[in-house]
């Protein structure tokens, strides 16, 4: 073996980022902290110690420990619809897999955690930030794509349509009215394209 081929700076290039991986112990750690005592077990300093990574660490990708429970109870998939060509199938594909985190264990434990949240209050806003407000940001690029494409009409308020197709997943995750069944970030999406298709 070369030099080159054994040197530390190649070793590095080999899997994961350090950052990541850190990341990824940490989603771990705070995980396992839930399972076993629920949101009131959960510090930045016992997912620190758990994880064998420093707070500073931890702060580099997320505010608070409430955020970092919220990220941890509806972590994002490794792969998913954000590798898509955007446009509305991959705004389907994106419904599908919140509507799916959503009505998972981890997801109904977040909705009985936001049911005694303070709308002003840190396990709210973290929801709002790592949930709502990420999940629109992809969802916009992928309505931006349909209207340049001419898949739905160019003067449609993409504020709105945001609202009314995440709006359905939502209210059935809090109000529990009806399922987050398969299909239904799908059903939205086409419920959307026919009101908003081209004149």
């Amino acid at each position: 073996m070369s030099k080159a081929e054994s040197s530390p700076q190649s070793s590095q290039r080999r899997g994961r980022p350090r950052s990541e991986a850190a990341r990824d112990k940490a989603l771990e750690a705070a995980r396992a902290l839930l399972a076993e005592g629920g949101p009131a077990r959960l510090t930045v300093e016992a997912v620190a110690a758990r994880a064998g990574v420093g707070k500073p660490t931890i702060y580099r990708h997320w505010a608070n420990a409430q955020e970092l429970a919220m990220a941890a109870l509806l972590a994002e998939p490794e792969t998913g619809p954000a590798a898509s060509r955007p446009g509305l199938s991959a705004l389907a594909a994106l419904l599908e897999e919140t509507a799916r985190r959503l009505s998972s264990r981890e997801g109904r434990q977040s909705a009985l955690l936001l049911a005694s949240a303070e709308q002003d209050g840190e396990m709210f806003k973290a929801f709002r930030n790592r949930v709502i407000l990420d999940g629109r940001r992809a969802a916009r690029g992928h309505l931006e794509a349909a209207a340049a494409r001419g898949e739905i009409r160019g003067d449609l308020d993409l504020d709105l349509a945001l609202d009314m197709v995440f709006g359905a997943l939502f209210l059935r995750m809090l109000a529990g009215h009806a399922p987050l069944a398969p299909g239904l970030g799908a059903a939205a999406v086409r419920m959307l394209a026919e009101g908003a298709g081209r004149r």
